[in-house]
């Protein structure tokens, strides 16, 4: 039964993964619409299975490998292939640039698991270390599809290249960026559960992204400000550890 439990949180991130590879199909098919809302799938599910993992105390080496394969393919490989393939044809992207902005993407979203994966920091459990792959898929997706239904001018998305390197540097960056967990300010508290059952029910209905896109943009805004403003201080007893341990991955 012990190991049985394990079951819950790794099986969500294999249906991550599959998100991942359902939305990169969808790409290379013209289904960009499908596509974005798989990636958008693929964050409800990201922080179920954290979620999952803590309550029934689940976590380990395995699951964190895991997530970090599961977060490459639907926040790295599957966006960078949204973008890629829909934006190829407009006249005032060029290929060139969005094929290259899209590799760099893709490598920066490697090296961010990939070093969060050995590297031990300061206040881990309390904060990322550049903004996570998660929300950085997850703000592409919702733009890419308020950008269809709002029905802007292609101009909207011609300095897309720009903001994937922008989005590449910023995960592989040491911006403080706080995680969304509860806290001692109870208004506060109700904002963020308000945010999080609306981005639950909208995802499914695959309904209004311009007002996901508006909640996940704010909420990345504010914590990326605040913590510019009162950066948290670390234990003063903390060491780097120098061997190399696998960590949950962001």
């Amino acid at each position: 039964m012990n190991k049985l439990k394990y079951l819950v949180p790794n099986s969500l991130t294999a249906f991550s993964m599959l998100l991942g590879l359902i939305s990169t199909y969808y790409s290379t098919q013209g289904h960009y619409d499908l596509a974005a809302w798989m990636i958008l799938w693929g964050v409800l599910l990201d922080k179920l299975d954290g979620t999952s993992a803590r309550l029934l105390n689940a976590s380990s080496k395995f699951g964190a490998e895991l997530d970090s394969f599961a977060d490459f393919v639907t926040f790295g490989v599957a966006t960078a292939f949204l973008l890629l393939f829909s934006l190829r044809e407009l006249d005032l992207v060029h290929p060139g640039w969005i094929l290259a902005s899209s590799g760099v993407y893709v490598v920066a979203v490697a090296v961010r698991l990939a070093r969060f994966n050995v590297v031990k920091l300061p206040l881990q459990d309390k904060m990322f270390y550049g903004i996570p792959t998660t929300v950085m898929g997850g703000l592409l997706a919702t733009w890419y599809l308020t950008w269809g239904e709002l029905g802007l001018s292609e101009e909207w998305m011609a300095p897309i290249p720009f903001v994937l390197l922008i989005c590449s540097f910023a995960m592989i960056s040491n911006i403080r960026f706080p995680k969304i967990q509860a806290t001692k300010s109870m208004p506060l508290n109700l904002i963020l559960f308000a945010c999080v059952l609306t981005c639950y029910t909208l995802v499914p209905l695959q309904m209004h992204p311009e007002i996901i896109m508006a909640i996940t943009s704010s909420l990345t805004l504010f914590g990326v400000v605040f913590y510019a403003v009162n950066p948290p201080t670390a234990d003063p007893e903390f060491e780097e550890e120098e061997e190399v341990k696998p960590q949950p991955s962001f």
